[in-house]
């Protein structure tokens, strides 16, 4: 009796990994960091779909940009979630591909530049960068790290994204841009 009982509890542990879905489906899967080439947003796209804008930079000084906005987004998947994201909308794909990604490089990831002194465009430092948690213990607890791990160029938009590492990032922005096209 026993052993069938533990067949039988083999038998829905196999059977229950069969029928699990694939959790990356195509449609929450990561998209290509460059993507859209045609598409052309403002930031009532993003707005209409739930991005809450919370503070809008002055963008003279950052070459060809129509706007730049920060604020956050709760995803339709983890409602418990709130992201923040920086969305910098340009009048084309190439224009933001020739004049923005140079800024966006430099605010992004562990060599980020976040003080005002040494970034090239100083406008929204102080909203870029975050400090480190309060599981760290040291030197480490108080570092300052930048908040955006990554970033996507869809269309005429670049979006940066925050994360637990990088592919939580790159997920977190293709969820914001998915939910464009629902």
């Amino acid at each position: 009796m026993k052993r069938i009982v533990v067949s039988f509890l083999i038998l829905l542990v196999v059977l229950g990994a069969c029928g699990e879905e694939n959790s990356s489906s195509s449609e929450n899967a990561p998209l290509e960091k460059i993507s859209n080439e045609s598409g052309i947003y403002s930031i009532e796209d993003f707005t209409n779909v739930g991005y809450k804008a919370s503070k809008e930079y002055d963008v003279s000084e950052l070459e060809g940009s129509q706007g730049v906005w920060f604020g956050f987004w709760t995803n339709d998947l983890n409602r418990s979630v709130i992201l923040d994201y920086e969305i910098r909308i340009y009048p084309s794909q190439q224009l933001a591909l020739e004049n923005g990604v140079k800024y966006v490089d430099e605010v992004i990831g562990d060599d980020a530049i976040l003080s005002k002194s040494t970034s090239s465009w100083a406008e929204g430092v102080q909203d870029r960068r975050v400090r480190s948690g309060r599981g760290m213990s040291g030197s480490e607890s108080n570092t300052i790290r930048a908040k955006y791990l990554d970033y996507l160029v869809y269309g005429n938009t670049m979006i940066l994204c925050t994360g637990l590492d990088l592919a939580d990032a790159q997920q977190n922005c293709s969820d914001l841009v998915n939910s464009l096209g629902k």
